[in-house]
């Protein structure tokens, strides 16, 4: 069962950059050269951990949009900061929120020779291995987004406290296993009072390249959300469902 959520509009798309800081030349070229709010730092990451991998992703150099079938992409939801340099593996309405997560965590081990190690979800939430699945990868993943979801997500994946949240950590909207919605944390930093943001980004239905999107006053400081924040935002443009956190 896929997440269905709002239609998004197929044009030329528009970006948002009032306010926002980037690096010396004026492009941010990985995520983490997306630079924080003024006065606030990022929190440190393990080496060789799945945030770690995240806050080095490349980004676009411009932030556009491409829809599975290689049109641009514009919605009046989002407020784009940028949008991650992958690809979509599929000519087909595939990679939407969910999905993509699957994608990055998929990717991650692959990049690390971990693929052994690769579990991803059947529909209920149940672990499938790509060790032992007789499957290429890239089928493994075609299987895998063709019937998982949000739900599967939501049911599958570790529980997080809010205060544990981390890079690479999941809010995820779905109620019965019909319509909803999964965001991805990417990065991370904090105040001098300790206080946190982050960068939160998602894909969209039709299948779509991931962006970040740009928190805009009140739901952030310098395009980085509060957790808050963004659940605020998430009620006002994306209620599908009470927000949880999860983690793979």
């Amino acid at each position: 069962m896929r997440d269905r959520l709002i239609p998004t509009l197929v044009v030329s798309v528009s970006v948002v950059l009032s306010s926002l800081r980037l690096d010396a030349q004026g492009n941010p070229r990985r995520v983490s050269e997306i630079a924080p709010p003024q006065g606030w730092t990022r929190v440190p990451l393990d080496t060789g951990s799945f945030g770690e991998w995240l806050r080095a992703l490349p980004l676009k150099d411009r932030p556009v949009i491409r829809a599975y079938d290689g049109t641009t992409v514009e919605s009046p939801l989002f407020r784009v900061l940028a949008v991650v340099d992958m690809p979509l593996l599929f000519r087909r309405d595939l990679e939407q929120c969910a999905d993509f997560c699957m994608r990055f965590w998929a990717e991650y081990h692959k990049e690390r020779g971990r693929l052994n190690d690769l579990s991803l979800f059947t529909y209920a939430g149940k672990k499938i291995r790509f060790h032992g699945s007789g499957l290429s990868y890239t089928a493994f993943l075609r299987r895998t987004f063709s019937s998982a979801n949000s739900f599967s997500l939501k049911r599958g994946c570790k529980a997080v406290a809010e205060h544990d949240l981390a890079p690479g950590d999941m809010i995820v909207q779905n109620e019965r296993g019909g319509l909803g919605h999964v965001s991805l944390i990417l990065d991370e930093c904090r105040s001098p009072t300790g206080a946190r943001a982050y960068l939160v980004g998602f894909s969209f239905m039709p299948a779509q390249e991931f962006h970040i999107e740009y928190a805009a006053p009140p739901y952030g400081i310098g395009g980085w959300f509060t957790m808050e924040g963004f659940v605020r935002w998430l009620s006002e443009h994306l209620d599908v469902g009470t927000p949880v956190f999860r983690r793979f």
